[in-house]
């Protein structure tokens, strides 16, 4: 059944009267000027997901005593946190190649051209992809592909492919060679939330109901398990969620392939400046939410533990 289209004024009424979502902190119009100036209605209504609503009574599938203030609080923090990731996996991205051009030139056993030609036959959209850019006027590399046309190496392919494509890239190097200390199979999840913030998706609306089918990594769990405040229990639920596990292996990466330590200094400071002070700026929304309580107090462990390793 298709739904009505609202306008922002209706888009607050709805909220209030079939919602039940409360404007005591939050009045009504700025509501609406946050609606029309700073997030949209369909976004904003998403992170409701991780609130109860009654089952039962006069307000049967109303929100229990949300407050529009909460929603706006939560968005604010889900931009950081996506702000943050793009940050990250750019660094994350800039020391895989770092690594790989490093591992590869060492290599007596491989040329350049001929993991190239693999890539290509075992993905071959890549190179599609790759040719597509080279015809188009808004690619910013499509002169470095027509320089090199069909005759890509690894030290110039690099340059010109998606993370995602590069992600394969790696992959197959190391598959082949059986390198030691690589980041393989833990990169997934780094492309995967990535992308998630590239598109501007919300991460904080399934803190309730966690997407499914995930296939959680073992190694990073078994590394968790060795973080003395983190429970059993606690480690079995958070890492459940896709959003909160990619994150947590993102953090691990980070950790593990970026190799100034200053740089991660740098970096898992600013985290943990955003996870102590922005993110508890207004904590009294969420003293009757457990679910993001629990969450938020999950990644406080994982950040202060990746904080005290890096001093």
């Amino acid at each position: 059944m298709k739904k009505i289209k609202l306008c922002t004024e209706d888009q607050v009424i709805h909220m209030r009267d079939v919602n039940g979502i409360l404007f005591n902190i939050t009045n009504e119009e700025d509501a609406k000027h946050f609606l029309n100036s700073n997030n949209y209605y369909f976004k904003m209504k998403s992170y409701a997901k991780n609130y109860d609503t009654y089952i039962r009574g006069d307000k049967i599938r109303k929100y229990v005593n949300l407050e529009f203030a909460y929603l706006q609080e939560l968005s604010r923090i889900d931009m950081y946190i996506r702000k943050f990731i793009i940050k990250i996996t750019l660094d994350i991205e800039h020391f895989a190649k770092t690594k790989l051009m490093r591992d590869f030139s060492q290599n007596e056993k491989e040329d350049g051209y001929s993991l190239v030609k693999e890539l290509f036959e075992k993905h071959p959209y890549i190179e599609k992809n790759i040719k597509m850019k080279a015809r188009s006027n808004n690619s910013v590399c499509r002169d470095l592909i027509n320089k090199y046309d069909d005759n890509f190496a690894v030290w110039n392919i690099i340059e010109v492919m998606t993370f995602g494509d590069f992600t394969n890239l790696y992959s197959l190097y190391y598959e082949k060679y059986s390198e030691k200390d690589s980041m393989v199979e833990f990169l997934w999840s780094v492309k995967f939330l990535r992308n998630a913030a590239a598109h501007n998706s919300c991460l904080l609306n399934s803190l309730k109901n966690p997407y499914t089918g995930i296939r959680q990594n073992k190694k990073i769990n078994t590394y968790i398990s060795k973080i003395e405040v983190i429970k059993p229990e606690e480690r079995r639920k958070k890492m459940s969620n896709p959003v909160i596990h990619d994150f947590v292996v993102t953090l691990f990466v980070l950790n593990n392939i970026v190799s100034s330590k200053s740089l991660k200094k740098i970096t898992l400071k600013e985290l943990k400046d955003l996870i102590d002070n922005r993110f508890t700026k207004n904590k009294h929304y969420f003293e009757k939410n457990q679910i993001v309580i629990t969450n938020y107090n999950f990644i406080k462990k994982i950040v202060d533990h990746f904080n005290e390793i890096c001093i």
